[in-house]
């Protein structure tokens, strides 16, 4: 079910079924889902440095209901919250151009799980999502820039011959999202989407994989300081490079219904459902009850 999770994400998986177990809970809460994240010690300081670990457990410990521990084997559902964070965690993945979905992504569906306890508890420490996606933007870069330099005895992988070209790109590619995150912190969202547009219109060789890389990071930049038009347009771009992507289609799509343009998102959401559908398993699943919620006329009828 969880194919695409590095090792440490499926481990979290694992933590938090033993931590709501703990709590004797029939469900996994996303702060289950938080407590197991704590016990990320690369993720903590990266993350959230500066954030007091023991206040966090205290003030979820606080909060949560106790009941019985249940010390025997079971398996237990994600909660309706918790599998938002999944499908918003694969969202944000597929956003930044990776792979695989380790914690720090899963961080990011939990913050964007803005009703939560947890994600408001993180708001108070401090933790702004925008600042949490750029450095994790810019660091999945700068190692994927640092990767392809490595000769085949270190990275156990056939020698990437990279270019002067290709790593000014890379070393580019991370100073503009380190720059933008920067500036949306200040509150100069104008100045951080005029830069990436910027980078992002550069003509030549590499622009496509320029829009790839951060189109949709460009899109939820613009989406969190209200930018719609913005937003729609970089998805709009990036649709042209994959036109059956579920999670952009999706983005498109509630994008557009915040516009007001309500019959032009159903299409799309029509389509996101369709397609997540086909492609199953729990991000599938995840994003399709994403979908169901958001636009509840793509439910299947009775």
């Amino acid at each position: 079910m969880f194919e695409r999770y590095t090792e440490k994400a499926r481990n979290t998986v694992v933590r938090a079924k033993h931590e709501a177990d703990r709590f004797g809970d029939q469900e996994i809460r996303v702060e289950h889902i938080l407590l197991a994240l704590l016990s990320d010690a690369v993720l903590k300081k990266d993350a959230m440095e500066g954030i007091s670990e023991n206040e966090l457990r205290e003030a979820i410990v606080a909060h949560l209901p106790r009941g019985e521990p249940i010390p025997l084997p079971h398996d237990l559902p994600l909660s309706s919250e918790s599998r938002r964070v999944v499908a918003l965690g694969a969202e944000e993945a597929e956003s930044l151009g990776h792979q695989r979905i380790g914690n720090a992504h899963l961080l990011l569906g939990l913050m964007r799980c803005e009703d939560s306890h947890a994600a408001e508890l993180l708001r108070q420490k401090g933790l702004s999502i925008e600042n949490l996606r750029s450095q994790i933007a810019a660091r999945a870069l700068a190692n994927k820039n640092q990767q392809e330099s490595l000769p085949a005895s270190q990275g156990n992988r056939p020698t990437v011959n990279q270019s002067p070209a290709e790593a000014e790109q890379g070393r580019q590619l991370v100073e503009t999202v380190r720059r933008v995150g920067d500036l949306v912190s200040r509150g100069d969202g104008p100045s951080a989407l005029q830069l990436l547009d910027d980078f992002m219109g550069e003509p030549g060789q590499g622009r496509e994989l320029r829009v790839r890389l951060l189109g949709s990071f460009a899109a939820i930049t613009a989406e969190s300081i209200g930018d719609l038009k913005t937003a729609r347009r970089h998805l709009e771009e990036m649709l042209g490079h994959d036109p059956e992507n579920p999670f952009t289609l999706y983005s498109l799509a509630d994008c557009l219904a915040r516009q007001g343009e309500t019959n032009e998102a159903k299409q799309y959401a029509a389509k996101s459902h369709e397609l997540a559908l086909a492609h199953g398993g729990t991000r599938g699943e995840a994003l399709v009850e994403l979908l169901e919620k958001r636009f509840p006329e793509t439910r299947p009828q009775s």
